[in-house]
């Protein structure tokens, strides 16, 4: 019996052990100051790149490449609907390393993200890594898909399957005409 109380004892102790080490990293006290500056980064991403819908709008009619952040289920369900090559992309943030060698076709091409709503984070970390591979002229759309639908603008529904331009002519063309000076500052 004294043999099983100290296995038992022994037990407990290293369990507890492992349990305060794994805790260490665990934020008990949510760090206010890096809550704080975070919400002045989201604040400050809003004015600098945030565009309104008359923006959007004249950004997709001067051939700017538009990209849903949020997941393949959600886009699927409904999305933006853009009569162009290419279409409204899905490129779910979390996955964007999975996109990446489509996506590097449309660099020098201006870029619309937009997520599910105001609330939404999504667009705002695409928006980070896309800065990451080079991408410059990046906006979003910050009242995102519940926004879309607020303006009543043309939706559809299905999986995105596109897979790149059909053609280099298609590619020149619309590289020159992202070339042109942005009449758009938000």
């Amino acid at each position: 019996m004294r043999a099983s109380l100290i296995r038992i004892l022994v037990i407990v102790t290293v369990a507890v052990g492992v349990g305060l080490i794994r805790a260490k990293d665990l934020p008990w006290i949510p760090d206010l100051g890096a809550l704080k500056a975070q919400e002045e980064v989201h604040q400050t991403l809003r004015k600098t790149i945030g565009v309104s819908l008359e923006e959007l709008l004249k950004l997709i009619d001067q051939g700017a490449v538009v990209i849903d952040a949020r997941s393949r289920e959600a886009y699927k369900a409904g999305h933006l609907l853009l009569r162009c090559d290419p279409p409204v992309l899905n490129v779910p943030a979390e996955e964007i390393e999975a996109h990446v060698t489509r996506l590097m076709d449309l660099q020098g091409l201006p870029v619309v993200l937009y997520c599910q709503s105001q609330t939404c984070d999504y667009a705002e970390e695409l928006y980070a890594t896309l800065e990451e591979f080079g991408f410059t002229d990046i906006w979003i759309y910050f009242p995102g898909w519940e926004g879309i639908l607020a303006a009543g603008l043309e939706t559809a529904t299905g999986p995105d399957t596109w897979t790149g331009f059909y053609d280099e002519a298609t590619a020149d063309e619309m590289s020159e005409d992202a070339n042109a000076p942005s009449e758009v500052e938000p």
